[in-house]
């Protein structure tokens, strides 16, 4: 099981959902049990969240622990603003994270914050920046894709209006809701497919548009009703993160394929993981 087996969007509040991290990192692993800590911070957040953790070397093969077998819950972890104000977050068991309620300690765009972690006597530290700014402009384009010969599948191009004058890290996702008539009130909601396409970069074309090309099928004789999107101004570190994680499922059990090492900014003895700041945009439409 992995951090990042559901890709941000609908993912960064489901990454810590996950509690052990299967990390294939040759040299870097050198045979020891990694202490993985992951927390991201947004404006947008309700609950501050960390999640400290042992990892599992794919290297050492199955076996038949839980997720809650390598979670660690008796850290001490806190997160600080430049000002020195501080929290304490506090270990639960249902989200097998340490939370702390966002009013606690307000996240400010361009603002730097600082995590320090306790973890079986040793240090552990990191720190992130959050992106000033939140993607303002979001279009959507949906229509049947022709080429299959599956009646019902629909292509989605989210496009989106570059962040100017800087390099921008983007995670692009979306979910599609729809009804049968007579069907259930609440209506069945599935998310689409964006595959590669849901990373997205201007460091080759600044200040351009960017656009990602997802699907999802439509059943016969039901109405869409609505689509979510969502999209994340991430931190560089966390959008390479998620993109290796993406990229080594993808390539899960290909020979002929090697492991993308995903990045860490956790310093202190055997610490792996990422403690980054993003900005979320959404926009929904109705049909």
């Amino acid at each position: 099981m992995r951090y990042f087996k559901n890709i941000i969007i609908l993912t960064l509040s489901i990454w810590l959902v996950s509690c052990e991290t299967s990390v294939d990192a040759s040299g870097l692993l050198d045979q020891q049990q990694l202490i993985v800590i992951n927390g991201f911070l947004s404006p947008q957040d309700t609950t501050l969240k960390v999640q400290v953790s042992k990892s599992k070397s794919k290297a050492r093969g199955l076996t038949n622990n839980t997720n809650e077998d390598f979670v660690i819950k008796d850290a001490t972890v806190m997160i600080a603003d430049e000002e020195e104000n501080e929290v304490t977050l506090i270990y639960t068991n249902s989200s097998l994270s340490y939370e702390a309620p966002a009013t606690d300690l307000p996240i400010i765009p361009g603002k730097k914050y600082f995590l320090t972690a306790m973890v079986e006597g040793k240090e552990y530290k990191s720190s992130c920046i959050i992106p000033l700014e939140q993607v303002v402009r979001i279009e959507q384009d949906i229509r049947v894709e022709t080429r299959d010969d599956f009646i019902g599948n629909r292509k989605m191009k989210v496009t989106i209006e570059d962040i100017k004058e800087k390099s921008n890290y983007y995670v692009v996702g979306a979910e599609a809701t729809y009804f049968f008539n007579g069907g259930t009130s609440e209506g069945i909601t599935v998310n689409l497919d964006f595959e590669f396409n849901q990373f997205l970069t201007d460091t080759n074309r600044e200040n351009s548009v960017v656009t990602a090309d997802g699907g999802f099928f439509l059943p016969d004789f039901a109405k869409l009703t609505k689509v979510k999107i969502k999209v994340t101004n991430t931190e560089e570190v966390l959008y390479n993160a998620l993109r290796a994680e993406f990229i080594n499922n993808y390539n899960g059990g290909n020979p002929f394929t090697e492991s993308v090492i995903a990045p860490t900014n956790i310093e202190g003895e055997n610490g792996f993981g990422v403690f980054a700041g993003y900005q979320l945009t959404e926009k929904e439409i109705t049909f």
